[in-house]
């Protein structure tokens, strides 16, 4: 956490004067908060999960992994690796988390001749789940959680890891799954982008449009490839049903929109600006 914060407290340009994991979601917000798009706040972002592990002395590990170990490791098993990862390292972060998605493998014949004790089976997990994501509850705002966590962390698990993982957070009872091995689809086509923010998110500067508002728009003009593959993604009518963020967009519209997944932040600034001006 300490690690995480300092990285933090560089991209704001100084540290919250509030301790411990309160101090590091300050920072967060004022990261959140500072002047670009949601693109810009998306890489310096990635720059904080890129400097965590040189700040440790083990930034060898990622070129390693992906140019050594991930070709000759099955991928059932890399998966289940970096589960045990997150699940270890995280909790302060992410709180609490299990396994999910789990796999039966079969173990060696051979090996089980020497460790005689040896299931026939094993069951790795695929996913790693947070019952009740500590960051994204605690931040309040579903585009701190897409600007600063989802997205950023696809990019640099993907890039410097070589590991697809799809995250999936789930704003209304705060879980989150990470699914080692899946390939996230187009932010565009993602769930977790096409939501209002929650009404009581602390953004000092909050917008009228979001990623909500061009999901409704690629509906109305009948885009059918996109219409198709947001709709399939939810057919179960979970927490991202077309209902249940039909309802928080009218809960949201009433204490205006979270403005960080709008790309015209700047221009969204000055209007605020202007209008608290008149």
């Amino acid at each position: 956490m300490g690690t995480v914060r300092s990285l933090l407290a560089d991209a704001a340009g100084h540290d919250s004067p509030i301790p411990g994991f309160a101090g590091v979601m300050e920072l967060v917000r004022e990261v959140n908060d500072m002047e670009g798009t949601a693109d810009q706040l998306q890489k310096k972002a990635r720059k904080v999960f890129e400097g965590i592990l040189p700040s440790l002395g083990i930034g060898w590990i990622p070129p390693i992994w992906k140019n050594y170990i991930k070709p000759n490791f099955p991928s059932l098993a890399a998966n289940s690796s970096f589960f045990l990862v997150f699940y270890l390292l995280f909790p302060w972060l992410m709180g609490p988390m299990e396994g999910d998605d789990f796999a039966e493998v079969e173990v060696p014949q051979s090996l089980r001749n020497v460790l005689f004790f040896l299931p026939t089976t094993v069951r790795l997990p695929q996913t790693v789940k947070a019952e009740r994501c500590r960051f994204l509850e605690q931040s309040k705002c579903a585009s701190v959680c897409v600007n600063t966590c989802k997205v950023p962390s696809q990019e640099w698990l993907g890039d410097d890891f070589g590991m697809k993982v799809h995250i999936q957070p789930n704003y209304d009872d705060f879980s989150c799954r990470w699914r080692f091995g899946s390939q996230p689809p187009p932010l565009m086509e993602d769930e977790a982008v096409m939501v209002p923010c929650f009404s009581n998110c602390p953004t000092k500067i909050k917008g009228t449009k979001d990623a909500f508002s061009l999901r409704q728009k690629i509906l109305a003009e009948e885009d059918e490839r996109l219409a198709r593959a947001v709709a399939e993604l939810t057919p179960d009518g979970t927490a991202w049903s077309d209902a249940s963020l039909s309802a928080r967009s009218n809960v949201a519209g009433q204490a205006g929109k979270c403005w960080s997944v709008d790309e015209r932040r700047e221009v969204r600034r000055e209007e605020a600006v202007t209008s608290a001006g008149a």
